[in-house]
């Protein structure tokens, strides 16, 4: 880590090119402002500093670990304490610094080093994680899903998937107020209580229950759009007594004419799908309905329908 990233994306730029011109402008219907425009890539589903590391008391860092404690399972208990472990060792050294644990001639040094681990270090492990996904933006065909058939690709294709359903601005925006004012659970927690999310739902599609997923093949003359939350689980409004989410099926298209859905094997590991207008129309209707900020299409024009609905 060298140079300090402020732009971080909470939506991974490779993907959003399906939808943008060669000079990756992306037409982009932005909510807040009731407005469409076409804007740099570098520009939409961003935040300065959106992965920065937080500063924890001790007594956060505590309730910290006992929640990923209780989130935890045989299956993930060894990389959920990793994740523990760091990030919240730049909250301990600052600690430190201010307990005057650090000798004096090393201050510059780690401060440095420090500021660098603050802003970069999550911010390098969703890059990390995005690489997973470039073989689910090249696949034109279902015979392209095939590379699935190799556990290991299965198994990073998965966690890619569930790292960018939950890391997004609509998970936090959730996650805070959903938990403000909670006595235990901070919404500072959320970046990495969001690592510890996405690799349980990870480790639930791959080893509890078989993966299906299904080739969407958009034939009518209707693109998908997309959004600032590019994956949705169609399954999100199905809660049990206490509200919680019962199960996952997610929903992920990948480009105007093409999109995944993902959920629990009934039999067969892939399937194919041919919709016309009407499910085109209805599944960019939730990705809508389920964005925060930005709704992205390949035209401007297809966006009016949607900034009539704001």
């Amino acid at each position: 880590m060298s140079k300090k990233k402020k732009r971080q994306h909470y939506v991974w730029r490779r993907y959003l090119r399906s939808w943008s011109n060669s000079k990756d402008l992306i037409p982009s219907l932005i909510k807040f402002e009731k407005k469409i425009a076409t804007t740099n890539l570098m520009n939409v589903a961003q935040e300065k500093f959106y992965y920065s590391l937080q500063e924890f008391s001790k007594e956060e860092e505590i309730a910290l670990k006992g929640i990923i404690s209780n989130l935890s399972n045989q299956d993930t208990e060894v990389i959920f304490q990793e994740y523990y472990e760091l990030f919240t060792s730049y909250s301990k050294l600052k600690r430190a610094i201010k307990n005057n644990e650090i000798p004096e001639s090393k201050l510059v040094e780690i401060e440095d080093k420090l500021d660098l681990m603050k802003s970069n270090l999550m911010e390098d492990f969703h890059s990390d994680f995005e690489s997973f996904g470039e073989k689910l933006m090249q696949i034109k065909t279902v015979e392209d899903l095939k590379f699935l058939d190799d556990d290991e690709s299965e198994l990073k294709t998965i966690i890619f998937l569930c790292f960018q359903y939950v890391r997004t601005k609509r998970m936090q925006n959730i996650f805070t107020q959903k938990f403000q004012g909670h006595y235990k659970i901070l919404p500072k927690y959320f970046h990495i209580l969001s690592f510890v999310l996405a690799t349980g739902m990870a480790n639930g599609f791959r080893n509890y229950k078989k993966t299906k997923f299904v080739f969407i093949e958009n034939i009518s003359s209707t693109d998908f759009i997309t959004s600032d939350q590019p994956i949705i689980n169609l399954k999100e409004d199905e809660r049990d007594e206490k509200g919680n989410v019962i199960s996952l099926e997610f929903f992920y298209p990948l480009n105007p004419t093409i999109a995944l859905k993902v959920h629990y094997n009934d039999g067969n590991k892939y399937g194919h799908l041919k919709i016309k207008e009407k499910e085109v129309k209805m599944f960019n209707n939730i990705i809508f309905k389920k964005s925060e900020d930005f709704i992205f299409a390949k035209n401007s024009k297809q966006l009016e329908e949607y900034k009539n609905c704001l």
